[in-house]
């Protein structure tokens, strides 16, 4: 999602976080939401401090982003919940019909499902496994049993929070801290943002 305002801007970034049903929450930096139902949902913040920046031109921008994708896929497939500009910040906040249409509008990978779904998916889980009891790392985990398991799990390759619909059980080592009993932050080196195999980070929740 960064790179929507990154191409618009010379390279703004995003993040913050609005949640369907009216509810909202607050982020501090990039943020995904993977909903019960498979919506996901986006949030984006960015310094825009800056003389030479244009709010409308931006906004222009995104709109046409936006309705570009909904011409090709449906109205429903992307829709801005919220754009703002405010005391020198830009916040963005987007709803996708899904992971495809995420994983499409972004150029990134998004899975969501259980572990046996991923596996007939084709992902593997022979990563180091770091294992999560009250939203605080416990120790290492072993991959195998991690794979056995019919918990639901997320992989994705973006250097973003996320957010899941449970509690965290397990996510892999590399890239990852902890920062509540639903949230993972990864820290995905710029590098790595390529969606190869070797820079995907899995959360695995309940």
């Amino acid at each position: 999602m960064k790179k929507l305002f990154s191409i618009s801007l010379a390279c703004l970034i995003m993040a913050g976080l609005l949640i369907g049903c009216g509810k909202s929450l607050e982020a501090d930096r990039d943020t995904v939401y993977v909903q019960k139902k498979g919506t996901v949902v986006s949030a984006a913040i960015a310094d825009f401090d800056k003389d030479y920046y244009d709010e409308e031109e931006l906004k222009k921008y995104i709109d046409e982003r936006v309705g570009d994708y909904q011409e090709e896929h449906g109205k429903n497939s992307v829709s801005i919940d919220k754009f703002s500009v405010e005391e020198g910040v830009a916040k963005l906040f987007i709803k996708y019909a899904g992971c495809k249409e995420y994983e499409d509008f972004n150029g990134v990978t998004l899975f969501s499902g259980t572990v046996p779904q991923a596996l007939a998916e084709g992902y593997g889980f022979d990563a180091e496994f770091t294992e999560i009891e009250d939203g605080k790392a416990a120790g290492s985990a072993d991959s195998k049993a991690v794979s056995e398991t019919d918990a639901k799990v997320i992989i994705l390759s973006e250097k973003v929070d996320v957010k899941v619909d449970g509690t965290i059980r397990y996510v892999s080592s590399q890239y990852t801290t902890i920062k509540a009993k639903d949230t993972v932050s990864i820290q995905l080196p710029e590098e790595a943002e390529d969606g190869e195999e070797s820079a995907l980070v899995y959360v695995v929740y309940e």
